[in-house]
């Protein structure tokens, strides 16, 4: 990674929409690390603002702008019943007078709750699909695109989970905001700990804290895909940003990717991910999601349970948003607390 290069003024040659209120806390969670012995901070992107807020505000900074040069009036993506991508851009389009149409693919969380509310309650218009897997809806996406085009609309087509190069930018900001409060505070993790879904946070964040002589290890946690297929969306978005920005690099080697806290699938709300759920709601009255966040401090504790992290050291973990699924999966919560007493 070339330090040298200024990212923050790379950045500003890029047009955005502004939807997200940051900077983010990084709060210290003191409680969970007077349970534990060990320092823990949370990067807030829980708090984001837009619609009950996440990490895609973000993104869709960038993304939307870019469609925007395009003359775009109407979004277009697609996801599963739950999806926080669908939710988000959803209320991005209200706020910038555009209109949203979703592709879902019809799974068990069906129930109108949570994120499915939300787009219901925004009015995106919504086309539910039977599919083999969520992310394989790029087809009915670009078909449902040509029949807006042939209707007179200028649709802007945002891939499932909104990962692409221009939106990648935003978790490049975010990193750059990341990188200063570490300085200001003066705390400099010992771990990074992120989720690793399409891999566009992950590999923007990596980029933009190595640039700024962020050294600490950057520890992905998988919560959809082996870590041989996340390495593989790793090598392939480090090269789009780094031709996005004109800083292209070889993929560095320092990070790690674990992915044995999944489940059985995508979305699966296992034990160690509810117990997680439990314990930081209990200590700090934090809710995290059963998707992102509590996978990502599933890991986390997983590691800290094995003896990796003692009294000496100090994590940083994302928590990238997506609370409103709690509702949807409000059976497995039920049976959890049940079993937990």
């Amino acid at each position: 990674m070339n330090r040298s290069f200024d990212v923050g003024a790379r950045l500003e040659e890029f047009p955005r929409e502004r939807l997200a209120l940051t900077p983010t806390p990084l709060d210290e969670l003191t409680n969970l690390s007077d349970r534990l012995g060990t320092g823990v901070l949370l990067k807030r992107d829980d708090l984001t603002g837009l619609a009950l807020g996440g990490d895609k505000p973000r993104k869709l900074e960038y993304e939307i702008a870019y469609g925007r040069q395009r003359n775009t009036d109407v979004l277009v993506t697609c996801g599963s019943m739950q999806s926080n991508h669908a939710r988000l851009t959803s209320a991005a389009a209200r706020k910038l007078g555009l209109d949203c149409a979703l592709v879902l693919s019809r799974d068990a969380y069906d129930d109108l709750q949570g994120n499915l509310l939300t787009v219901r309650l925004l009015g995106a218009d919504i086309r539910v699909v039977d599919a083999e897997d969520h992310w394989d809806l790029e087809p009915q996406a670009l078909a449902l695109c040509e029949e807006l085009r042939e209707r007179g609309r200028r649709p802007h087509y945002i891939p499932i989970s909104g990962t692409t190069p221009h939106s990648c930018l935003g978790y490049v900001r975010g990193g750059l905001e990341l990188a200063e409060q570490i300085n200001t505070s003066g705390r400099h993790p010992d771990a990074i700990y992120l989720p690793f879904g399409t891999g566009g946070i992950f590999t923007a964040l990596l980029f933009t804290l190595r640039n700024q002589g962020i050294a600490s290890p950057v520890i992905g946690i998988s919560v959809n895909r082996s870590r041989s297929e996340c390495h593989e969306n790793f090598t392939h978005w480090w090269t789009a940003l780094g031709e996005l920005l004109g800083a292209a690099a070889p993929p560095p080697q320092d990070f790690e990717i674990h992915d044995d806290f999944v489940g059985r699938e995508y979305g699966d709300p296992t034990a160690a991910c509810l117990d997680a759920i439990l314990l930081v709601a209990r200590t700090e009255g934090v809710f995290l999601d059963p998707v992102y966040s509590g996978k990502t401090f599933a890991g986390f504790l997983a590691h800290h349970a094995a003896g990796r992290w003692t009294e000496q050291h100090q994590v940083l973990i994302l928590h990238s948003g997506g609370v409103p699924a709690l509702f949807a999966y409000h059976d497995a919560l039920a049976q959890h607390l049940a079993k937990r007493g």
